[in-house]
């Protein structure tokens, strides 16, 4: 009987987490000001579906732009080695990936089962460019954005690009 007992109130506890610790999970989830820019998927090895997300968003106002890559819904929970890589090219490129005239770059990586931090940059001129990795187990993922959040200024600004916005 005590077994029992000790089993059903485990059972509970996974099955409904308490308020507290979900508002804290909750509050702890990365956001970026701004406009969504660019919505990404990122496919693993051997896994149907995306396994995450790259989520771009681009602040005109204070010249900044922030990402944070986000665990699809098959993925939500499971650990996995994470990392979001935002990178300022001088100018707009054609193919994903591709960051002409890269000026800097910022990274974030660690294990999440949800989402990434966020990694920040301000650029005052060019375009931004991000990458986001994810691997557990025999699963992994590589997927880069176009140059997207062009700056007026840069060559061929015009074409801001928006993926999956």
């Amino acid at each position: 009987m005590r077994v029992l007992i000790v089993a059903s109130t485990l059972l509970a506890a996974l099955l409904w987490p308490s308020t507290a610790a979900t508002a804290a999970a909750g509050s702890s989830l990365p956001t970026c000001p701004g406009v969504r820019v660019a919505r990404v998927p990122v496919y693993a090895k051997e896994f149907k579906g995306a396994a995450a997300y790259i989520h771009v968003f681009h602040d005109a106002g204070r010249g900044k732009v922030c990402a944070f890559l986000n665990s699809s819904a098959s993925t939500w929970g499971k650990p996995k080695d994470m990392t979001i890589q935002l990178k300022q090219c001088s100018r707009p490129s054609s193919g994903y990936g591709g960051c002409p005239g890269q000026l800097q770059s910022k990274v974030v990586r660690g294990w999440y089962s949800g989402r990434t931090g966020t990694v920040t940059l301000d650029i005052g001129r060019g375009c931004a460019l991000a990458w986001g990795r994810v691997s557990w187990g025999p699963h992994y993922g590589l997927m880069a954005t176009k140059t997207v959040a062009c700056v007026a200024g840069a060559e061929g600004a015009g074409a801001r690009g928006a993926e999956g916005a």
